[in-house]
């Protein structure tokens, strides 16, 4: 997570104003405060065959450094705006990075108009600090130096190079460290006979935002609290395949404080404390959610389901070597848990548009995840029964950064796919079982 950033606007409430939040008329703070081409500014008066070739380099020296502003329709000299014609930049420079950076650097750009002059602007680029130095330009890596983009030498700048590479070997520490259950949430119970717990799988998703959301900057910590509180327990009404509609929420009941966090929990009942849902919200946007995944509460009854459906097997106990899962409420709860994050974040905050999404499967070996459903039926007698043939999964163990291009129901379901195949079915398959066990 990128912690802090530096934006040369300021609004009207003296707080630095992000891209989303720049206007048009924020731009004469350029020539009124007269800030200078620098470290983290650039300015170039058109987009002229010769600056389209030096773009990847800027953009890669912005983000191997600590980030910066590139501005198109801005005079080098006086800092005057010259307003340039609008076309799909965006896109022109996206594809640019493609061909010639490794990694990619993110961007974030917005074409800014005048009132009453829809066709003409300026091209404002946002280039975060990267997650992943050293960034590639044309074969060569590119760092700031005062106001220009300058290729590292590796033999002279061999320093330069050592602490790009430690600034990716450091967010990779950082990101494990997180990545980590440190509430005491546990899912297991007691055996009939004996006096060992049974444990059972519990599913951990970590969303760690691009960067610092300062949530508490726009409102305070019981402010915050409450706001989600109050947010969990309103229905979200999305459509589904045939135009169906669904509703869902995943109601939170209780929230304590944390050193920089807010933990709640989806039970009021404090015995269940360690076996419910729990969401611990950090300040600066990021969030835990540990989800004890659900089992069917008659095992029996859904082993005597299957073995009328599944006819390809010899010996009816390795039926019961499985533990069988309550596919609907547990992809159900993993959806919330994404449902009520986003709902609540996108309101507080304009920035929430990428972000690194980290999911951990573990104890879950030999479950299947069952519906109580015709079409899963169906399934098993075509297919067999289907499960888990790995104890822990891990996904997205490269922290690489997810695009948020949709929060509504269908955008989300994407986010857990790969939770889907690690029970052993195909994405395809396991959405049109749960959509069809939401009906």
């Amino acid at each position: 997570m990128i912690e802090s950033y530096y934006s040369p606007f300021v609004g009207t409430d003296g707080r630095k104003k992000t891209i989303y939040e720049l206007t048009f008329d924020d731009l004469h703070q350029i020539q009124k405060n007269e800030i200078e081409e620098g470290y983290q500014i650039e300015y170039k008066r058109e987009i002229s065959p010769t600056v389209r070739r030096k773009i990847p380099n800027i953009i890669a020296s912005f983000a191997n450094e600590i980030g910066g502003w590139l501005f198109f329709g801005i005079d080098e000299e006086d800092r005057s705006i010259n307003l340039i014609e609008k076309k799909s930049y965006e896109l022109l420079i996206n594809n640019m990075l493609k061909d010639a950076t490794n990694p990619i650097p993110r961007i974030v750009a917005r074409f800014l108009t005048p009132p009453n002059e829809a066709n003409h602007g300026v091209f404002v680029i946002w280039i975060p600090e990267g997650n992943n130095p050293p960034y590639i330009s044309y074969g060569k890596i590119y760092r700031r130096i005062g106001s220009s983009s300058s290729p590292v030498k590796e033999i002279e700048d061999r320093y330069h190079l050592d602490r790009l590479y430690q600034k990716s070997e450091e967010r990779m520490r950082k990101m494990e460290e997180f990545c980590t259950k440190e509430l005491t949430i546990y899912n297991r119970k007691w055996p009939v006979h004996g006096k060992s717990y049974v444990h059972f799988g519990m599913c951990n998703m970590y969303l760690i935002p691009t960067y610092d959301l300062k949530l508490t900057s726009r409102l305070e910590p019981e402010e915050l609290k409450q706001y989600i509180l109050k947010k969990s327990m309103q229905k979200k009404t999305y459509t589904i395949k045939q135009n169906a509609l669904v509703s869902m929420n995943l109601p939170f009941l209780k929230a304590s404080y944390s050193a920089e966090s807010i933990v709640f929990r989806n039970s009021d009942l404090m015995d269940a404390y360690d076996r419910t849902i729990a969401w611990e919200q950090f300040f600066n946007g990021s969030a835990k959610f540990h989800i004890p995944i659900p089992y069917q509460p008659s095992p029996e009854s859904v082993i005597h389901e299957i073995q009328k459906n599944a006819s390809n097997y010899v010996d009816e106990e390795m039926f019961f070597q499985f533990q069988y899962v309550d596919a609907k409420q547990f992809l159900s709860a993993v959806l919330g848990c994404f449902i009520e994050y986003f709902e609540c974040m996108k309101n507080l905050s304009n920035e929430l548009d990428e972000m690194i999404i980290v999911i951990d499967l573990d104890n879950i070996r030999n479950d299947v995840l069952y519906f109580d459903t015709t079409s899963f039926r169906e399934f098993v007698r075509r297919e067999g029964i289907v499960f888990s043939d790995k104890n822990k999964y891990r996904f997205n163990k490269s922290y690489l950064t997810t695009k948020l291009v949709s929060y509504d129901l269908m955008g989300l379901l994407q986010y857990f796919d790969q939770v889907i195949n690690a029970f052993g079915l195909s994405k395809l398959t396991g959405m049109e079982l749960f959509l069809d066990s939401m009906q």
